[in-house]
């Protein structure tokens, strides 16, 4: 699975874009498709994740990452301007942080390209722990973490 060619399809539907939006997140990402494809251990480092992980995470790590607007309807939430309040730390009293968001944009003011990961929405509104995936290792040398 991990082997299998990504191709820019796939990739519409992991990051939930349209054809036409996938250019900017490639770029965004730097991400270059080869052959018309590309891998998802190349996925996961432009992600800030390593692309050795625990099998036991990888069905959730290669599901289609959810949009503001899915994460409402995931959660029962009638406005998806309200996820983006809780992303900002504008929380219920007592709620824990909401998960990290993936920014696909770049940090483009307002692009709308703010994506979470479903395991992770689903455990804080459970209010279990977050899942830990690996993430990349800091350069030789760093003193901080690259993320």
């Amino acid at each position: 699975m991990l082997d299998t060619p990504l191709t820019r399809k796939d990739l519409d539907v992991f990051f939930d874009v349209t054809d036409r939006g996938l250019g900017r997140v490639l770029r965004a990402l730097d991400i270059r498709l080869v052959g018309g494809t590309t891998r998802w251990p190349v996925i996961l480092r432009a992600l800030g994740l390593d692309g050795k992980q625990d099998p036991a995470h990888w069905a959730e790590l290669t599901a289609p990452l959810l949009t503001a607007k899915k994460v409402a309807e995931l959660i029962g939430v009638a406005d998806p301007s309200i996820v983006y309040r809780w992303e900002k730390g504008k929380l219920p009293a007592g709620m824990p942080p909401f998960p990290a968001v993936i920014d696909l944009s770049n940090g483009r003011e307002n692009a709308r390209m703010k994506r979470w990961r479903r395991a992770e929405v689903l455990a804080w509104h459970e209010r279990r722990a977050l899942p830990i995936y690996a993430r990349v290792a800091p350069p030789f040398g760093a003193l901080t973490s690259p993320t």
